[in-house]
């Protein structure tokens, strides 16, 4: 949590005037956590202004404290001289506590700071509420959230010439151990330190974690596949049987487990968070642990996964796979599966490969434009150079400048010693894929235009200019004309990307279906594997709302779940079958029409025939089914079974 910024230290300092008179403040007038910290401070009997009182541990106790913290010092330490490489033209200390306040360890620095402040910042100094005051670390054991303090938010006057940011930090069992902090000279800009010491505090739990656990399978996910690898992943480590050791603090979120109850986790099942069973995944994965699939949550959400054998490659076949699996078919040929519309984009689009004219993909949410754009540039003559992906809607408005154009050293408080090059520079000689470019902030589209016309690129914080030479392919599932006439997007920009503009139909609108249905079948090196008419003419008649990206994920599940056997109604997830069930009745006539079997009735027939093969274990038919219980309880009354 960020709070007052420099230039509004005349509305702290009169804020912090009306309290120290009355007790209180106007609501709004300064962080929350900042006023709940000064009523801390007045009833502990702290004075405001009163001399620095040094709390200083001795050097045994430090020696202690540091013998109890061994792993969490090993670990940070790397992070914290990260950290540190990053801000190091600024004057600024990175600190490492304990979870009472104490520093472990401090670098950086401290060459502006007085003697009395230096030995304040240094390790075994004590930065503990009861007799600091409002400070960042303090409060932040306090408050168990980021906090940034500046300036006259400190309730001792004392600390006023100071501005500090600090994160807590977690052990591998949700208990407070730690905080990370920056301290520096209030005059210095603070606009990225604190999302700075965020990053490194998540990157020093997550390495925590793995230290912390033993497992043979770590699973790694999140709803949205680009954040898998990230701070922002989810971690869940499973033994070899599927059962769950331990989650990382994301990963509680995410499955909505009880984060304060480890041992329950402990108890859980890979089986009773999702909607496959955990051999399927396994042999679904096989050797390719790099390979990203989609899953469903048992409540109904959708999350992507990746699977990192840890000690060892988990044992799923004794035969190898002939070939490794693809995980895109980034090729347009392949894409051109027969429907009209494909085919006339797929032939506009070779005849403008190679002259340098600039493609904008227009289509619904899923209808596969990075999977186009991606094949756009392996058939281009750019394909042997980088391919890079940027997604606008993904990146805080704060950051994506500095991402896409880079940095020099010192353009803003937390850049890198070096600086740093943006995506435009790294696509020089390829291609670069600017996806959502309708979500870009209009005050970045005058750049952009600006480097598209001159073909040269300005880093933050620099007068030289780069030269760059790349294709440009951009996507959005915006109608970009409207948000031009609205004034939210810039008409010359717009122009600029439109050089030749391609619409991928939805799903519902291709007449390529069962095409597209055995071009999946190939991507997923399963094209021998039979789908029976009942499940085709299913497809056939769906209004896919996800379109191809869920055409996909069903085939993939359904693929799990057959095991190698031909793909019936049985290898239908429940929600899909119930997304059927409330189309419109037209649709359910069709597939009637199609072939006489009701869908109930076939839910009816998979269920019956789970129960004889499980001998009516309703959790084993449920797991099978790749449905919840109680969804199943549900539909064995409606049958009469239960």
């Amino acid at each position: 949590m960020s709070n007052a910024a420099t230039d509004n230290t005349p509305a702290i300092l009169q804020a912090r005037q009306e309290f120290l008179s009355n007790g209180s403040v106007e609501q709004g007038a300064i962080a929350e956590a900042i006023e709940r910290s000064w009523r801390r401070c007045l009833a502990n009997g702290i004075d405001t202004n009163s001399p620095q009182s040094l709390e200083v541990v001795t050097a045994q106790e430090l020696a202690l404290k540091r013998e109890k913290n061994q792993q969490l010092l090993k670990l940070a330490q790397p992070e914290m001289e990260t950290l540190n490489e990053q801000i190091a033209h600024t004057r600024n200390v990175v600190i490492l506590t304990d979870d009472e306040g104490v520093i472990l360890h401090s670098l950086g620095g401290h060459h502006f700071l007085n003697e009395e402040q230096r030995i304040a910042l240094s390790a075994g100094a004590s930065w503990n509420e009861n007799h600091r005051g409002t400070n960042a670390i303090g409060t932040v054991l306090i408050e168990q959230s980021a906090l940034t303090v500046q300036g006259a938010e400190h309730f001792m006057a004392y600390h006023h010439s100071l501005s500090c940011s600090a994160v807590p930090i977690f052990g591998a069992e949700n208990q407070l151990i730690a905080t990370l902090d920056v301290s520096n000279d209030f005059n210095m800009s603070q606009q990225h330190t604190l999302a700075l010491v965020k990053m490194s505090a998540q990157m020093i739990e997550n390495r925590l974690f793995m230290a912390s656990h033993k497992g043979e399978i770590a699973l790694h996910f999140h709803a949205r596949p680009e954040f898998i690898g990230t701070l922002w992943e989810g971690v869940a480590i499973f033994t070899d049987s599927g059962q769950l050791v331990a989650t990382n603090r994301s990963g509680q979120f995410q499955l909505s487990l009880n984060t304060s109850n480890t041992a329950s986790q402990q108890a859980i099942n890979f089986n009773n968070l999702f909607d496959v069973p955990f051999a399927s995944l396994l042999r679904q994965v096989g050797s390719t642990d790099k390979l990203i699939v989609p899953l469903r949550l048992n409540n109904g959400a959708r999350i992507y996964v990746q699977m990192e054998p840890l000690n060892k490659k988990p044992q799923i076949s004794t035969t190898p796979p002939a070939t490794v699996k693809r995980t895109s078919a980034a090729n347009l040929d392949l894409l051109d599966s027969g429907d009209a519309k494909i085919s006339r984009a797929v032939q506009q689009i070779k005849q403008v490969l190679s002259r340098d004219i600039p493609i904008l993909i227009q289509g619904e949410t899923g209808v596969g434009k990075e999977l186009f754009a991606r094949a756009i540039h392996e058939a281009s003559a750019q394909h042997k150079g980088p391919w890079v992906a940027v997604n606008c809607a993904a990146l805080p408005e704060g950051l994506i400048e500095a991402e896409l154009f880079g940095y020099e050293e010192g353009a803003f408080t937390g850049a890198r010693r070096k600086g740093s090059p943006g995506k435009i520079e790294q696509a020089n000689g390829g291609t670069l894929f600017l996806d959502e470019i309708g979500d870009m902030p209009l005050s970045l589209q005058a750049r952009l235009l600006r480097v598209l016309q001159e073909r040269t690129v300005t880093p933050l914080g620099s007068t030289k200019t780069i030269p760059v030479n790349f294709s440009l392919i951009s996507a959005t599932n915006l109608k970009l004309k409207e948000k031009v006439e609205s004034g939210e997007f810039r008409s010359d920009l717009y122009y600029r990307l439109n050089g030749l503009s391609v619409a991928l139909p939805p799903l519902r609108e291709r007449s390529d279906l069962q095409a597209l249905i055995d071009v999946i079948l190939n991507i997923e090196q399963a094209g021998a594997i039979e789908i029976t008419p009942e499940v085709r003419a299913i497809f056939q008649a769906h209004t896919w709302p996800g379109n191809i990206r869920q055409l996909h994920n069903v085939l993939r599940t359904a693929l799990a779940l057959a095991d190698g056997a031909a793909i019936s109604t049985l290898h239908l997830t429940q929600d899909f079958i119930d997304e059927m069930s409330l189309s419109k009745p037209s649709l359910i006539a069709n597939v009637a029409t199609a072939n006489p079997v009701d869908l109930d009735d076939l839910t009816n027939q998979a269920i019956r025939r789970a129960m004889q093969t499980e001998a009516g274990n309703v959790s084993a038919v449920a797991r099978q089914l790749g449905i919840s219980r109680n969804t199943l309880y549900r539909k064995l009354k409606t049958m009469g079974i239960a």
